[in-house]
């Protein structure tokens, strides 16, 4: 049976949710990326991780490959039946309510009727609690939380459990009952999907014994990297006298038996790096191996292959009709009136000799677009017939498309045109290589691409890894040498693992390992169970999309150029960076007798970041609101700060982070409604994600019921009163 990769996940995933990173109880973790800081805050950096760094680990070594695993969120299973009534209840009631109401059955309509002026006065009195009591079956025994076909859950067991959680995770429960059922819901469904895997047998899954293999090795990899960074790593006491000497200045008045220890530490931190390396080194030098890496010279392709491609795919290079433009834009806002009068002015002055940047340098709400390059079908259709009716050089009339107004001098109409084979040499090049590469690690693939210590690794396996790995790492490790260095990795990478074997960390790990399986099985429960079962219809996202068309706006962009002077750690080298961008900022804007200076020059002498310096300052990319929460929270003042600039202007010096910027805006896109076409992945996206949330909540009833489960609250009421009056009274925490 096929499993689609959502529950597949990478060891370092699994990592964090047994050792408790997550930051709720039940276990939804979530990765949030940073920036540089000798790069421009950008709408998307992409990947950027050096994999293999200067200092790197044995983990780092080797985690490349656990980067093969597609990232699934490592959530655990969320409240069961407290969902389901969630569901069916408006408000929230407090959480002792809810504690003890949440699996009430009242057995007879008769009773209701006689037992509501009843209910009515216990509860607003407290009697709440001894209603639940009364209603509720009697647990088998004094400590039995709760029951299933064929085992149970004790109090005992539920204080293992929460030995496991971080001191801040323990106190959450302990300040709220309902999280403490969410915690009892979570390990019965383990029970559950223990049961579940007993008849899906996952282990009969290439897939999954394939994503389990990662996750082990992986554990026992981490340890074995903690395991080298604890060793001893000597250091001659020659080697901290010297230091000492060489650094007295840092230590003051401090004599050597002060520091001595001190100096050992970081003595030792510069030495670990070696001493890793060194490591590696002698497992290499230990172990039998044989290198077939001329498997690996991919053939380039020829140029009959190039050609054949070219004429079997013509459509793909057709070009429609672009307008080389100047444009100035003017955004009516609330003042209707008020933007077609500043056009109006705006295009009395162009009639006048004025030039569109002086212009949009005069006004506040007019945007210039300066020679851009604009393709038939990118703006609005009735934008399009405007500027077609226009002859090259001539100067359009104010006209208004949708929200704005606009002036367009059409400088040139380029006619539609399939490209020529050398315009789109090298893009075919990479298309036809890829090609290539498949045919050839297909037909070699039962090839032996080296042999470890006699056991034989195959082409075609270390091909997939590779077609594994995330796109940006699969592009820094193409062509022969990237392979190259891939495999010899790879070869790093298991000889390390054998070595966690000796050591018998295998063995040490398996508490870990379980659990790391039983979280990718309840991944493909999920999977199988719910995901599978999930279709989204175009009807659907269809009436999606015009119930919330204006919501689906992709927010405005910019090209930028840009200076960055970082701020140092101390208040005068602060002050000293302060002053250097005042002193560039000067020399870049217009003064009475004085033309501001070239910013690519500027940026050459003064900027910080050498290489986009050296391209005066320019970055490749657009600027503009990340879809990652976390990266434009940290973001925002800089792309706030770019969105009020208008086209050519140059910033003042502004603080973002630890640097300062000076940011000229060359380009700016404006916020576009999404065409249902483009709108529907994001649609199909939050639809899927609501009919899971429904799914699920049903499959969780559903195997409660199956299984017979029941919970004596009544047990949990009292575990939960004990635990916080012992929290309460000690002001310890438990956990890890």
């Amino acid at each position: 049976m096929h499993m689609a990769d959502n529950w597949k996940q990478t060891w370092k995933d699994i990592l964090n949710t047994l050792r408790g990173e997550p930051e709720s109880v039940s276990g939804s973790s979530s990765e949030s990326s940073s920036e540089s800081s000798n790069l421009p805050p950008v709408e998307d950096l992409g990947s950027g991780d050096q994999i293999f760094h200067d200092a790197a680990s044995p983990e780092e070594k080797i985690s490349l490959f656990e980067k093969a695993q597609p990232e699934v969120d490592a959530e655990a299973i969320q409240r069961i039946e407290g969902e389901t009534e969630s569901q069916a209840v408006e408000g929230t009631l407090p959480p002792a309510v809810a504690l003890q109401g949440s699996r009430r059955i009242f057995n007879g309509f008769s009773y209701i009727i006689l037992a509501g002026l009843l209910i009515a006065g216990l509860w607003f009195s407290g009697g709440n609690q001894l209603l639940g009591r009364w209603l509720a079956p009697a647990p088998p025994a004094p400590d039995v939380i709760a029951t299933f076909d064929g085992g149970q859950i004790s109090t005992t067991d539920l204080e293992e459990h929460l030995k496991l959680l971080l001191p801040e995770e323990y106190q959450s429960i302990v300040q709220y009952p309902d999280l403490l059922i969410e915690v009892v819901d979570d390990m019965l469904m383990d029970e559950l999907a223990r049961r579940w895997a007993e008849q899906r047998q996952p282990d009969r899954d290439e897939e999954f014994s394939h994503t389990m293999q990662h996750i082990s090795e992986g554990i026992n990899l981490q340890s074995l990297d903690v395991q080298l960074h604890q060793s001893d790593i000597p250091v001659a006491e020659s080697d901290i006298q010297n230091y000492y000497q060489l650094n007295k200045t840092q230590f003051g008045d401090q004599p050597l038996n002060a520091v001595r220890e001190q100096i050992r530490q970081q003595l030792v931190a510069e030495q670990e790096k070696g001493y890793v390396e060194d490591y590696i080194q002698r497992l290499k030098d230990n172990a039998s191996i044989t290198r077939n890496f001329e498997l690996l010279d991919v053939p380039d392709p020829a140029e009959d292959d190039l050609r054949r491609y070219y004429d079997a795919n013509l459509d793909q290079f057709k070009l429609p009709r672009q307008f080389n433009i100047d444009e100035l834009r003017f955004t009516m806002g609330t003042e209707e009136a008020a933007s077609r009068k500043n056009a109006d002015d705006a295009l009395l002055k162009l009639r006048s000799g004025a030039t569109f940047e002086e212009i949009s340098q005069d006004t506040t709400d007019g945007t210039l677009t300066d020679g851009a390059l604009v393709s038939e079908g990118i703006r609005d259709p009735d934008w399009d017939r405007a500027v077609l009716e226009l002859t090259e050089g001539e100067l359009s009339e104010v006209f208004r498309v949708a929200d704005a107004f606009y002036i367009v001098r059409l400088n040139e109409l380029q006619p539609a045109r399939t490209q020529s084979l050398d315009e789109v040499r090298s893009t075919i090049r990479a298309i036809v290589q890829q090609q290539k590469m498949e045919e050839w690690f297909q037909s070699n693939g039962m090839k032996t691409l080296f042999t470890l210590k006699g056991k034989q690794y195959g082409l075609g396996s270390f091909y997939k890894e590779y077609k594994e790995l995330p796109m940006d790492l699969q592009t820094q490790y193409s062509g022969s040498k990237g392979m190259q260095d891939l495999a010899e990795q790879l070869i790093e990478r298991l000889l390390l693992v054998e070595d966690s074997y000796d050591q018998l960390l295998n063995t040490q790990n398996k508490p870990l390992t379980d659990e790391a399986r039983l979280q990718v099985i309840k991944q493909m429960l999920h999977q199988e169970e719910i995901d599978d079962q999930i279709q989204v219809s175009e009807e659907e996202m269809l009436q999606f999309y015009n119930e919330n068309a204006n919501l689906l706006t992709l927010p405005p962009k910019a090209r930028i150029r840009y200076i960055r002077i970082g701020l140092g750690a101390s208040e005068d080298e602060m002050k000293a960076a302060q002053t250097k961008a005042d002193e560039a900022y000067q020399k870049l804007v217009p003064r009475l007798l004085q033309k501001g200076a070239d910013f690519a020059e500027i940026a050459q002498q003064y900027s910080e970041d050498p290489e986009s310096a050296a391209k005066g300052g320019e970055y490749p990319g657009w600027v503009g609101e990340s879809e990652d929460l976390m990266t434009e929270i940290q973001l925002h003042p800089f792309h706030e700060k770019i969105l009020t600039l208008l086209i050519n202007e140059i910033s003042r010096p502004f603080q973002v982070d630890d640097s300062l910027y000076i940011v000229q805006v060359l380009e700016r896109t404006e916020p576009e409604k999404l065409l249902f076409e483009t709108a529907k992945p994001y649609i199909q996206e939050l639809l899927t994600q609501q009919k899971h949330n429904e799914l699920l909540t049903q499959l969780s009833t559903k195997l409660f019921q199956q299984n017979n489960v029941v919970l004596f609250e009544s047990v949990l009421q009292n575990y939960f009163d004990n635990l916080r009056s012992e929290t309460l009274q000690t002001g310890g925490t438990s956990g890890n």
